[in-house]
């Protein structure tokens, strides 16, 4: 996916006292760097912890930021900067070839090449459609959104969900879709491309 980050906000973000831009920074990053902390093994405090420093950072380097990279992968350089600080604090000076280290050379134990990138790419992804879908939320009526929380997120059948929401089947499909578009929408908009969906 490229990346995702429109170039606006990254301008607006150069303004600290944009408490705007600041704000949807936060609104879209913040989940996706707690929950990459957490999935590199951190615990939910020090993983808040890690997402405040992070925010930190790029308020302190926004400025040298070059449009030309990738902001995701700027991102992701500063988050594991963050987390191998904190993990250090955490476990002390452990030596560059001890099973920890090697353990978050992957994640969660795991010594696979890449899977901390794997960690990321799947974050990022399910940060930017959650995001979407809580802006989608407020423009669709509350049986609609249900609909197609329950069958997207939840992975319920059409059919219970119907009953549960005293709907028609068909209701229920047009409701997914009708969510699913507009969130399709808004990824393309934040992405600058199709969304993935």
């Amino acid at each position: 996916m490229e990346d995702s980050t429109r170039s606006t906000l990254l301008t607006r973000l150069k303004d600290r006292g944009d408490a705007g831009a600041w704000g949807a920074f936060e609104s879209l990053y913040r989940p996706l760097l707690v929950a990459y902390a957490k999935s590199r093994g951190l615990d939910t405090s020090d993983a808040e912890d890690v997402a405040q420093q992070c925010t930190q950072a790029v308020l302190e380097k926004i400025d040298d930021y070059q449009h030309l990279q990738s902001f995701k992968a700027w991102l992701r350089a500063i988050a594991e900067h963050k987390i191998i600080d904190r993990f250090r604090r955490l476990h002390g000076d452990v030596q560059a070839d001890s099973d920890f280290w090697k353990s978050q050379q992957g994640t969660g134990g795991s010594s696979q090449p890449g899977a901390a990138a794997d960690l990321w790419e799947a974050e990022w992804l399910r940060s930017h459609i959650l995001h979407c879908a809580e802006r989608v939320r407020g423009t669709v009526n509350e049986s609609t959104y249900e609909a197609f929380s329950a069958c997207v997120v939840r992975g319920m059948d059409p059919s219970v969900v119907a009953g549960l929401l005293n709907l028609t089947v068909n209701q229920v499909y047009v409701a997914k879709h009708r969510v699913l578009q507009r969130i399709r929408a808004l990824l393309r908009d934040l992405h600058g491309q199709d969304g993935v969906l």
